[in-house]
């Protein structure tokens, strides 16, 4: 396994006066080397919590966190992240926020920028690499993101919603986008959305986590051969799964 979480609990101290907020209550799954993984579940589950501490930016109140074997207790540069909000350095060019890691990791600038080029080809983005990105459309935008994690090679990258606020036709594509990256190169990725149709036409396993306290109460395998038709009988199938076991957590708390 590329990735192991092993029984992971996280609870945040109560203020004022008030409970303590359990929010995971035994996260356990194994992620194999170059899957495309996603999870999903109700609003406020925990999922951006769970990510944070696999990237080793929060701790876990209990539980291990397993990258090829060796446990991940801080961040590291075998994990990449890529958020929901660009996170561009308005200061940078494109170039510039492409090749930010390597310059913080002490490569020299012919050789960083000599690779930041090459992503800047890779990426569709040749004619805007001097741009900064108040100059760049969302889309645009995301691309210099996932480059800027990519680029430092790492073993595992992490997305949080990274698509949540574009527009549904620059998603799609995107998303297809996406695919073409990680096809060409591989990475196992574990992806956060709230979108049910994302995460079938993006992924190889769904899970699907509980309402808070989260655990994994469903793991789908997703077998519609690539590229898939976002409307097929197979995914369509994933679909309606899905869909009825996050009707049931919302049942639970009373919300449908």
């Amino acid at each position: 396994m590329t990735l192991e979480l092993q029984d992971i609990y996280k609870s945040f101290p109560a203020e004022s006066g008030g409970e303590v907020l359990e929010v995971l209550g035994g996260i356990s799954a194994g992620l194999e080397r170059g899957r495309f993984v996603s999870l999903i579940g109700p609003s406020g589950c925990g999922k951006t919590t769970l990510l944070r501490i696999i990237a080793g930016l929060e701790p876990a109140s209990r539980g291990r966190v397993l990258l090829g074997g060796q446990p991940l207790s801080g961040p590291s540069r075998r994990v990449g992240l890529v958020f929901q909000q660009y996170a561009l350095m308005p200061w940078r060019t494109t170039l510039g926020n492409i090749e930010m890691g390597l310059e913080m990791a002490g490569q020299g600038r012919e050789e960083r920028r000599a690779a930041a080029r090459e992503y800047v080809e890779a990426f569709g983005l040749a004619g805007f690499e001097n741009s900064y990105p108040h100059q760049l459309s969302g889309g645009m935008q995301q691309r210099v993101a996932i480059a800027r994690t990519l680029i430092l090679q790492p073993e595992l990258v992490l997305m949080d919603e990274p698509f949540g606020s574009l527009d549904s036709q620059t998603r799609n594509a995107l998303q297809e986008f996406l695919l073409s990256v990680w096809r060409q190169r591989q990475d196992t990725i574990v992806f956060v959305t709230h979108n049910v149709d994302e995460a079938v036409f993006l992924s190889d396993e769904v899970l699907v986590l509980s309402r808070r306290p989260a655990r994994v109460v469903a793991r789908f395998s997703v077998e519609a051969p690539r590229p898939r038709d976002r409307t097929s009988r197979a995914s369509n199938q994933v679909r309606r799964e899905i869909l009825s076991v996050l009707k049931e957590q919302q049942e639970q708390v009373g919300l449908v």
